[in-house]
């Protein structure tokens, strides 16, 4: 049996880590989640799941095929967890998305995969200040997250099945966590996030350059809304930056979050405070049932993003004075999808994991 190992205890590692348990009872003796943040943590910008706006809206381009398999994955679960548990915090929403017409259509409503499609009527672009000439939109059944109650649902299931958790200061490279434990693990699975680069800069200093932050900011506001909205491509007579957008997502206990922008590059953890009145101004005027949005709280977090996408990959690294090299799976560089793709790159994961564990358990393909 095996001793594996879990960096990170975002949605990527703590789904990896529970479905690791669930397919291998028997290969796995011990899994232990290492991680200096945790779910119920808000004291760093940089550990992204507590801050995530947590819908599934696949950004996949439509000949990205296996981006697309992620995510088909996650959607078909995350449609069984809010219908038979809803205290896992994954609650089901009309989206309304509204993109410019020289846009192509996604996958998902080509393909008619997601539920419920409808066409927007031009009423209501008309009525979200957009001019059916330029946009058009369409609404399908997607989910809103509430992710501190989903990212503890999943750490509970994790620790039913026998998995331990350790809180540890962050590590300098991967290969600390053979000091960090005690022993060389049969496998690690490296969530890191946006640190994955980091990590690996002894060995793969590329890494350093391709995993980077993509900035957002987000407003709370106490106001409630039975659909979320997307416009993408803001009218230019809205004067906003080009990194701007509108996202707005009701939560499962009332109010909404409201984003946002794309800033590549930035690590920082400002408030922009002047585009807080932006993002506040063109949700008035593309959601009137919002004019009166009243905001409670406001933040900046760092998506985990990687040039290329997500790497979910087996890699092998020599131990100094250890003959037992470290076997590591990794699962980063997601971006902002890391919910809407979960349960999806968990899967790769454990395929990769059925060849390090030696076990002869086929498995499927997405």
């Amino acid at each position: 049996m095996s001793k594996v190992v879990v960096l990170g205890a975002g949605v990527s590692a703590l789904t990896s880590a529970l479905l690791l348990l669930e397919k291998f009872p028997t290969e796995i003796e011990k899994l232990t989640i290492l991680a200096s943040e945790w779910p119920g943590d808000y004291h760093a910008h940089d550990f992204t799941s507590p801050w995530a706006g947590a819908n599934w809206a696949s950004f996949a381009k439509n000949d990205d095929l296996e981006q697309i398999k992620r995510d088909k994955v996650t959607y078909l679960r995350l449609t069984e967890l809010a219908k038979d548990e809803p205290e896992s915090g994954v609650k089901p929403y009309i989206l309304k998305r509204c993109v410019p017409r020289s846009s192509e259509k996604p996958w998902y409503i080509e393909e008619k995969f997601v539920k419920n499609i409808k066409t927007l009527s031009e009423q209501e672009l008309r009525f979200r200040n957009l001019d059916p000439e330029l946009y058009y939109g369409y609404e399908f059944s997607s989910f809103t997250i509430t992710p501190t109650v989903y990212n503890t649902y999943l750490l509970s299931k994790i620790r039913k099945l026998g998995g331990s958790v350790q809180r540890i200061p962050r590590l300098d490279l991967i290969t600390d966590v053979v000091s960090t434990i005690g022993y060389v693990p049969e496998l690690v699975v490296n969530a890191t996030g946006v640190n994955a680069g980091k990590l690996l800069r002894c060995w793969e200093p590329e890494e350093l350059e391709r995993v980077h932050p993509v900035k957002g900011q987000i407003l709370q506001i106490y106001e409630d809304l039975p659909y979320q909205v997307m416009v993408e491509e803001l009218p230019e007579e809205l004067n906003c930056r080009a990194d701007q957008f509108l996202n707005i997502f009701p939560r499962a206990e009332g109010g909404c979050i409201v984003g946002g922008i794309f800033k590549k590059g930035d690590w920082s953890n400002t408030i922009d405070e002047k585009l807080n009145e932006s993002i506040l101004r063109v949700c008035r005027y593309h959601v009137p049932e919002l004019k009166s949005a009243t905001i409670y709280n406001t933040y900046v977090a760092l998506r985990p993003a990687r040039e290329g996408g997500v790497r979910i990959a087996l890699s092998t690294y020599a131990i100094e004075d250890i003959s037992r090299p470290l076997k590591v799976i990794h699962n980063y560089g997601i971006g902002g999808a890391g919910y809407q793709s979960s349960y999806g790159s968990a899967w790769e994961v454990c395929e990769l994991a059925a060849e390090v564990l030696d076990t002869r358990k086929k498995w499927a393909k997405l």
